[in-house]
């Protein structure tokens, strides 16, 4: 029974790191397929858009404050919902920049239009059209930005790929090794118990 469940707990692993690791690797050339196609704008996964926070234009004590280092999640947004106080991710020019909105005002060609400022700075943002905004500023997860960014890199992408290859080897290799020997000790088993057979019948013969 104990090995019986040893086998399932393997199996069970080896399936969530299998999974776990194609999830991974779609998402990441799902990202880099994009990245090629549409370079002037940053890729996003199921209307995701990830991005790596390089300057401390939002840094403080807010409680929705970014901090340089941060990996942010912005998500594709309404521009006619946005409000004062949302935070945007938005293109100027070949740069990506998240500030919050300070004032929202309507263009001449009658569309809405934003001012934004980061926390940290002095000056507002130039206004900016709607269709500049790339999504609304959803939540970070501090200073994954940095494993981020080392992951794009020769030495993290080979991590990145060889480590999950590697461990999901190993606890293949394990299972197997397990499993063999498990049926070499029922196979023993079963002839020790055969020979036991024939040594009965024979006294009883006798």
């Amino acid at each position: 029974m104990k090995n019986k469940t040893v086998r399932t707990v393997l199996s069970v692993l080896g399936g969530i790191l299998c999974v776990v690791f194609a999830v991974m690797l779609i998402g990441s050339i799902s990202i880099i397929i994009q990245g090629v196609l549409h370079p002037e704008t940053p890729p996003s996964l199921f209307g995701v858009t990830p991005m790596v926070v390089l300057s401390g234009s939002m840094s403080g004590t807010a409680d929705d404050h970014i901090e340089v280092g941060d990996l942010i999640f912005a998500t594709k947004a309404d521009t006619s919902a946005l409000q004062v106080g949302d935070i945007v991710s938005f293109m100027d020019g070949q740069v990506v920049v998240t500030h919050r909105i300070v004032r929202i005002d309507t263009a001449a060609d009658g569309q809405r239009q934003f001012t934004t400022k980061g926390d940290a700075n002095n000056a507002e943002d130039p206004p900016i059209a709607a269709s500049a905004v790339i999504g609304r500023y959803m939540t970070r997860i501090p200073k994954l930005g940095d494993l981020a960014m080392f992951l794009q890199k020769p030495l993290g992408m080979a991590i990145f790929i060889g480590v999950p290859v590697c461990a999901f080897i190993l606890i293949d290799i394990l299972r197997r090794k397990k499993q063999s020997r498990q049926e070499s000790e029922e196979t023993a088993r079963l002839k020790a118990e055969l020979e036991a057979l024939k040594a009965a019948k024979a006294a009883d013969a006798s």
